[in-house]
């Protein structure tokens, strides 16, 4: 399981550590002797260094959950294909369908959709300009369709903390598939109350730091 949160977490406390020793008593002579400067550089070097791990997006494979403060998602399945029937969903010429069967867990304390609004959230985990979820290494194709039942035509909700299996169809263009690091961006979530045009409850979800890349090894 990749936990954005435990990493940010460890790598806070050891930064902290780091200067805690550096302005302790028992360190004051040896740093008195070494030089302000190279302590206080090699404190700034050290934080540095964690927050270029911290900012790397972690390199997931189908299977492993990545758990964020507001939402966790774990891909179980990709198919490629050129139409879902039940769905009445069908690829053009040049066309394919790459759907993707994921487990999804609402960690808010508001039901959510997965795109649109709902109890006053827009979660935008799809079909916006700035998704949470968004595909890199193909060319998408309008909006992504997805489903819980493939029989139905109704929109699934996300319950607080019931994890949910969706499948996300997105068209791309069939070229595509044959190339490598098709993956899924996982995108943070920052929630913002409010705003001048909408009521102060109601809350958007915007794109945060990318923080996992989930390879989707579709057409391979």
């Amino acid at each position: 399981m990749i936990d954005v949160r435990g990493a940010r977490d460890r790598a806070r406390a050891i930064a902290a550590r780091g200067f805690r020793s550096v302005f302790s008593r028992r360190a004051l002579p040896a740093w008195i002797t070494v030089g302000t400067v190279a302590a206080a550089a090699a404190a700034l070097i050290a934080v540095g260094a964690f927050d270029t791990a911290e900012n790397e997006p972690a390199a997931t494979a189908l299977g492993e959950e990545v758990r964020l403060p507001t939402y966790s998602i774990t891909v179980l399945d990709v198919e490629v294909t050129d139409a879902v029937e039940e769905q009445f969903l069908e690829a053009d010429e040049g066309e394919s369908l790459l759907l993707v069967t994921m487990r999804l867990e609402n960690l808010s304390d508001s039901t959510i959709g997965v795109d649109g609004s709902a109890d006053e959230v827009s979660s935008n985990l799809l079909n916006t300009a700035s998704p949470m979820l968004d595909l890199s290494g193909v060319t998408e194709i309008g909006s992504a369709r997805y489903w819980r039942d493939v029989t139905s035509s109704r929109r699934p909700l996300l319950q607080p903390e019931v994890p949910a299996v969706i499948t996300v169809a997105w068209t791309v263009k069939t070229a595509d598939l044959g190339s490598d690091g098709i993956v899924l961006d996982v995108h943070e979530a920052d929630p913002r109350h409010g705003n001048i045009v909408v009521a102060s409850s109601a809350v958007t979800w915007r794109q945060g730091a990318l923080v996992a890349r989930i390879d989707l090894e579709a057409g391979g």
